[in-house]
């Protein structure tokens, strides 16, 4: 039978912002209902611990919310202690000051019911669930701290149920679909939460998403795409059985660009005068250069985030001459690229080219190119990406860097940003350590992070950001969104 959790809030009001801070998050996120189970739970009791490790196991839950809600005409307003941020805080850092400041401001959805429910489809072990009903019951608030709420979790019977006046959230299959992205609990959450919490960081940054569709949602209009950097996308699979890890991304795409080097090389082209193909400066600040790219396996609840084959995106504008040499070598000359040289590995990787809509590799969705370059107007990071330039520590200054990498990387400028600090925003997608981010060993250490972007129209890619864009880090899915409300 199914577990729900149900919340019945005092006033008629969910008060909770999305990321970007400008309206209230909706649907709510699953993550808000697990971090309040643990915001009551004593961490040093092991039973506690097991149930929560437990529920973040299961599946992404059900959600269903009033149908009649809204937001807000006005965001809620109150003031705030202040922080005090020192072991002998002075005047100006004392709790309850505010030195002439301003009340906070949040954004709020007025609920037709002041009512919401989380359902997993699998019944918890008897002690599980009593566990769980019991920290249920101690959950003072869900959103912010003044969204007081009674919280009940109890197994509810199998069936059909009347969705009359209500929203029905339900966990998508497929996370690249006409969905909405939640964040929702996971294998190990409790772990980085309880970690966050030590470090001072928020626990928004150590969420993981999944896609979801509103039931009986019809199909929004297509907009008109705006064309992306680059022109095509020309992409090779690994074999079937074979993968890599996705440290190696900055390995495979550096053997790939040297691999093609070689073979307009030995093709008798000055390669030399390339500069949009073997990416070095350029007289001209203009040029966009050529992006070799390592293909994950994400996006799907089976995914990986292993490497299942390499491309090359060519940009807009390249040369005619320079398309139709780079064209012929990976396509035609001498049977075209067919084994690629992987440090790590003694022998070299066979690759096979993939054509749009190609039946061959149809079970290998990664490593077909329409996965990448198919118009969207929200994408999130498959493979982190490497910052332009270092962050201040505080503010949105890191929102604004991915911004400017946006602009740097010939996109339209974004209307939306979310940073994660760990975790992504996609299935399967992985972290990356700091010697992964590096061609070099010299390089400067910049942060590595998973983002979603989300542009005012459709964008064509494929789409790759930030430093290491042309060695295919910052590697972007395209993520299509439903109707929210």
């Amino acid at each position: 039978m199914p577990f729900r959790i149900t919340v019945h809030f005092l006033d008629s009001s969910y008060q909770a912002s999305a990321l970007h801070r400008e309206s209230a998050e909706w649907p709510p996120h699953p993550c808000r209902i697990f971090c309040s189970l643990v915001s009551v739970a004593d961490p040093a009791d092991p039973v506690q611990d097991a149930a929560l490790e437990w529920l973040e196991q299961q599946p992404a839950p059900l959600i269903r919310v009033p149908e009649q809600s809204a937001e807000a005409d006005s965001p809620r307003a109150a003031w705030v202690p202040v922080n005090a941020v020192a072991a002998r805080p002075g005047h100006g850092l004392l709790p309850g000051r505010t030195n002439g400041g301003k009340p906070k401001v949040w954004p709020q959805r007025n609920l037709g019911e002041p009512v919401m429910e989380f359902q997993w489809p699998a019944e918890p072990p008897l002690g599980v669930r009593a566990v769980l009903e019991m920290l249920a019951k101690a959950v003072p608030y869900v959103g912010r701290a003044s969204g007081h709420a009674l919280v009940h979790a109890a197994v509810v019977p199998d069936g059909p149920e009347d969705d009359a006046g209500w929203q029905v959230w339900e966990p998508a299959e497929d996370a690249t679909g006409e969905v909405e992205h939640l964040r929702v609990p996971y294998g190990g959450y409790l772990a980085r939460l309880r970690q966050a919490y030590e470090q001072g960081q928020p626990a928004w940054q150590q969420a993981q998403s999944h896609g979801y569709t509103l039931r009986g949602a019809a199909e929004p209009e297509p907009d008109q795409a705006v064309a992306g950097p680059y022109e095509d996308l020309v992409t090779f699979a690994f074999p079937p059985s074979f993968s890599l890890d996705p440290r190696l991304t900055m390995a495979v795409t550096g053997s790939l660009r040297s691999k093609i080097m070689g073979l307009l090389e030995t093709a008798g082209h000055d390669v030399e005068a390339m500069t949009a193909i073997h990416g070095h400066k350029s007289a001209d600040p203009g040029t966009r250069l050529c992006a070799y790219l390592a293909l994950p396996f994400v996006g799907n609840k089976h995914a990986d985030g292993r490497l299942r084959g390499v491309a090359v995106a060519l940009p807009h504008g390249l040369d005619p001459a320079h398309r139709r040499a780079l064209l012929a070598i990976l396509l035609r000359y001498e049977r075209g690229l067919r084994r690629l040289a992987v440090p790590t590995l003694k022998q070299p990787v066979p690759l096979t080219y993939v054509s749009a809509g190609s039946p061959v590799v149809d079970s290998l969705r990664s490593v077909r190119p329409e996965r990448w370059t198919r118009p969207s107007a929200l994408w999130a990071t498959a493979l982190p990406m490497v910052l332009d330039h270092f962050p201040k520590r505080h503010g949105r200054e890191i929102e604004k860097s991915v911004v400017t990498s946006c602009r740097l990387a010939g996109l339209p400028e974004p209307v939306d940003v979310e940073v994660l600090h760990q975790g992504s925003h996609v299935p399967g997608a992985r972290d990356l350590p700091g010697s992964a981010l590096r061609r070099k060993q010299d390089e400067r250490p910049l942060p590595g992070r998973h983002v979603r972007v989300r542009f005012a129209q459709p964008v064509a890619g494929p789409i790759v950001l930030g430093s290491k864009k042309n060695f295919g880090l910052g590697l972007c899915v395209p993520v299509r969104q439903g109707n929210p409300t």
